[in-house]
């Protein structure tokens, strides 16, 4: 009798902010009954972070590259390398889950239906063009998209953030106290720019640099550094100032308890400066390539100020040291409507979409 290969989904990690955001329906689809198996790029803190929140994976490709060519080169060959671990799981996946372009070509080419996931406008899209679907959070409804791109897009409430913060715990005080806080200490915490991406601008890093040098000479504060790649940590430590109040990670820490513990969070990018703004922390962002809609719109909240020029950083630091506010959300209904589409892509009845909600993220590493 011929065996009866069991449905299963596959997900895809190509970056580290894909491990937390994904995480909720990889736990969801997984309750449901569905076999879940996730593959990941070695970039940045990926394959760690994943390790940390207890999700497996198999590593395929290479990651962290540098330079245009390089990086159009790795992203080929990890299209292959999927096609070929495709191969080798014995039957097709009903859908991809992620925010991969590798991945996005390998179900392609594969005949695997495609959901993606995308919150910056400035991306290369063209991959996601082959899927059958494209989630991006509200904020973006008036970003013009290709026709292509915006025939199978669909929005979301909230940001990506929400999918997993709005059902994550915090306490606050612990929070602190694992990074070595005491009682009256301004904490800020800082991820320093990406180097390898293709977003990436020199002059991110100066600024950040500078702001961290500016943010000593405040009375009190204790400045905690995340950073991105085990190159970077090597450099910060030569070239951070030897200052009792820095401490250097040298481990990874999901993001998300980071910022639940911080009075100020200074980031180089795009998903910590989000959970924060989520969460009611004021973030500064030194982020200099090409301006994100939704960091935008935070900056028009109030949630976000921009550091991009000496000018805004002396007015920043010029400014009363700014305090903790109010989260943005929660917006569960977010998950809730991608959870429902995704049941419907797998070809899950409508009348088993309703009681879909994400298992609460454990905030514990």
């Amino acid at each position: 009798m011929k065996r009866i290969a069991r449905p299963w989904v596959w997900v895809d990690l190509e970056n580290t902010p894909h491990v937390l955001f994904l995480e909720p329906f990889i736990a969801q689809l997984r309750k449901d009954a569905w076999d879940v198996r996730v593959t990941a790029k070695p970039q940045s803190q990926t394959l760690e972070l994943a390790a940390a929140q207890g999700i497996p994976v198999d590593t395929v490709g290479g990651g962290d590259f540098t330079g245009l060519l390089e990086k159009l080169a790795g992203g080929v060959k990890r299209s292959v390398a999927l096609l070929t671990w495709l191969l080798r799981q014995g039957s097709r996946p009903r859908a991809l889950l992620s925010s991969s372009r590798s991945a996005s070509l390998a179900a392609f080419l594969a005949r695997v239906a495609s959901i993606g996931f995308l919150d910056y406008e400035h991306t290369e899209l063209r991959p996601f063009a082959l899927g059958r679907r494209l989630w991006l959070p509200d904020v973006l409804h008036a970003v013009p998209l290709p026709r292509r791109i915006a025939r199978i897009t669909r929005y979301y409430r909230g940001l990506k953030e929400n999918l997993y913060l709005d059902n994550w715990h915090f306490d606050r005080a612990d929070e602190r106290r694992s990074l070595g806080a005491e009682d009256g200490d301004y904490l800020i915490v800082t991820r320093p720019p990406a180097t390898t991406a293709h977003y990436a601008s020199d002059r991110s890093p100066e600024l950040w640099f500078a702001a961290v040098e500016g943010v000593l000479r405040w009375p009190g504060v204790r400045l905690v550094v995340s950073p991105r790649t085990d190159a970077q940590r090597a450099e910060l430590r030569t070239r951070l100032p030897a200052h009792r109040a820095v401490t250097l990670l040298e481990r990874v820490i999901a993001g998300p308890g980071l910022v639940a513990a911080a009075d100020l969070v200074i980031g180089g990018g795009g998903t910590m400066n989000r959970e924060a703004a989520v969460l009611g922390v004021p973030v500064w962002s030194v982020f200099c390539g090409p301006t994100p809609h939704i960091d935008a719109q935070l900056a028009a909240e109030g949630r976000l100020r921009w550091v991009r020029s000496d000018r805004e950083l002396a007015e920043a630091l010029a400014l009363e040291r700014p305090k903790v506010g109010m989260r943005r959300g929660p917006f569960r209904e977010g998950f809730e409507a991608i959870y429902t589409d995704v049941l419907a892509q797998l070809g899950v009845a409508a009348s088993s979409m309703a009681s879909a909600s994400p298992t609460p993220a454990d905030s514990s590493i």
